[in-house]
């Protein structure tokens, strides 16, 4: 009685614990997704700056300037229209 309890036991102990288990095959293709989209998202603010700023650094810095000029003055006179004129009456 002792010696079959005793191989019984050991037969428990000897058991692996956690390397049964096993993970859907979805469920490792969504972390591997997860994982990837991550890492990837980790450069892509610094990409889009260089994809935005590659005119100054290609050296068309004056072509950029005037382009935020033009941008400014247009976005002036939209924003003056239906105003009405404003005067200066040093006579009051």
């Amino acid at each position: 009685m002792i010696g079959n309890n005793n191989t019984n036991t050991n037969g428990f102990f000897n058991r692996p614990f956690g390397l049964n288990i096993k993970l859907p095959t979805r469920t490792l293709k969504q972390v591997k997704d997860t994982a990837a989209k991550t890492v990837n998202s980790l450069w892509e603010p610094m990409v889009d700056y260089f994809e935005k700023a590659d005119n100054v650094f290609s050296g068309n810095v004056q072509e950029e300037i005037s382009k935020y000029n033009r941008m400014a003055y247009s976005l002036g006179v939209t924003m003056r229209k239906g105003q009405p004129k404003t005067t200066f009456n040093i006579k009051g």
